[in-house]
């Protein structure tokens, strides 16, 4: 699942995120249906046994037989991603719609995949652990379930990273194995990018999750889990998308209103300020003031340097509730989804949990404050995209979302079959 986290210079500002699920799962409406089909070698054409097949970010999942043949049973109608994995050959996806009752049957060859990894296998990368540590906090989090989730195969891990152009990229030789004992979970996942942007403050990674229930060891164990499992999913996109969907977002929680960035009118242009910089550096002999504050006079240096940390954009938020009809309108052909279109941003705030401590102290030099309630932003890349009743945004690629849902990373994540 792809991830965007557009940032301010320097420092990433509310770990923004744009929540891009390359795989996601089914819906939970209508009779049960079932996909089968077969593996195989796209050279030999020899069937390819124990091959992992699943539906992305949800627990439905099986192992090849002998014979390459597999059968997913009793998977919800809707819209799927279906990925088929083997080590040593290029993954494979499908997406597809399933209807109640209907049994779909596919036939996957999978091409054998090139050795890319092979010169940073044979180069020693003596910056590994540090570069691991950073792959870790912006793809696990910082919340207190990622501190207790970690990466059984990080060996399988590899790194590189462009002084020059301040960029980190981590491949990895097979598919991660991510222990979430926080909320209960094996995720196997099929990491496709990641890539690190420091200088532009963009943070990316793709792939394909695949969840896998562990046995707890009791039920006290089970108990917390689902109690831990609950509370990551008030107030997530899951969450917000699925009272969307049913017309109860202000009943779940949710306070939704428009806002807008507009240039800041108290910051003059770029142009202006970077010449007003160069100026007053070539010309400086003593203080020029140019204007008298309550501290005291300023010279045209401090004046420019002053404008020069203004924010170039200023929020402005709606004081009402945006209608429900302004956010979601019906899908013309049908499906069973419905179209999310909206202006500028919505400003999401969940009313029933507040914020991490994790979240309110990650920037170490801001003024400490209390925790509040849960703010997030969302906005539309394209001018519309759908949902389904389980949660799911259905174009991966057409929303970016900010604040705390940009905090909360794949410790957090459930998959999208799960049901409070």
């Amino acid at each position: 699942m792809p991830f965007l986290s557009p940032t301010r210079s320097g420092f990433f500002w509310c770990l923004a995120l744009l929540v891009l699920l390359l795989g996601q799962g089914g819906t939970a409406r209508g009779q049960a249906g079932s996909v089968s089909g077969t593996v195989i070698d796209a050279q030999t054409k020899q069937p390819l046994g124990f091959a992992t097949v699943f539906i992305a970010q949800t627990t439905y999942g099986t192992n090849t037989a002998e014979n390459g043949t597999f059968r997913l049973n009793a998977l919800p109608a809707g819209s799927h991603e279906l990925v088929v994995s083997f080590l040593g050959y290029s993954t494979l996806s499908h997406q597809f719609t399933l209807q109640p009752g209907q049994q779909l049957s596919f036939r996957f060859e999978l091409v054998p995949a090139a050795n890319v990894l092979q010169e940073v296998v044979i180069r020693p990368d003596t910056n590994w652990r540090h570069n691991y540590g950073v792959f870790l906090q912006h793809f696990i989090g910082q919340t207190a379930n990622a501190a207790k989730t970690s990466i059984a195969n990080a060996e399988a891990l590899h790194f590189q990273f462009d002084p020059r152009e301040r960029v980190l990229t981590a491949e990895a030789s097979e598919p991660l194995i991510i222990e979430n004992k926080a909320l209960g979970y094996r995720v196997h996942f099929v990491l496709k990018e990641f890539r690190a942007d420091f200088k532009g403050g963009q943070i990316f990674h793709a792939g394909f999750p695949r969840f896998e229930e562990i046995k707890p060891r009791g039920k006290a164990q089970q108990k917390r889990w689902a109690q831990a499992r609950l509370k990551a999913y008030h107030g997530s996109l899951m969450h917000f998308v699925r009272a969307l969907y049913q017309n109860r977002v202000e009943a779940e929680g949710f306070n939704v209103r428009r806002l807008q960035r507009l240039p800041n009118p108290s910051r003059p242009p770029e142009e202006q300020i970077q010449a007003g910089l160069r100026r007053a550096r070539r010309l400086r002999t003593g203080p020029v003031v140019i204007k008298s504050l309550p501290t005291g006079p300023e010279d045209s240096l401090q004046y420019w340097t002053r404008m020069a940390r203004l924010d170039k954009v200023v929020a402005y938020l709606y004081k009402d509730p945006i209608p429900y009809h302004q956010i979601i309108a019906p899908d013309s052909v049908g499906q069973g989804r419905l179209m999310l279109r909206f202006p500028d941003y919505l400003n999401v705030v969940y009313t029933k949990e507040q914020e991490e401590p994790g979240f309110v102290n990650q920037q170490a030099f801001n003024r400490r404050r209390a925790p509040t309630f849960q703010t997030s932003l969302l906005t539309l890349l394209e001018p519309y995209t759908f949902i389904e009743p389980n949660g799911m945004i259905i174009n991966p690629y057409s929303h970016l979302v900010e604040g705390y849902w940009g905090f909360e990373k794949l410790a957090e994540m459930l998959p999208l079959d799960y049901t409070p």
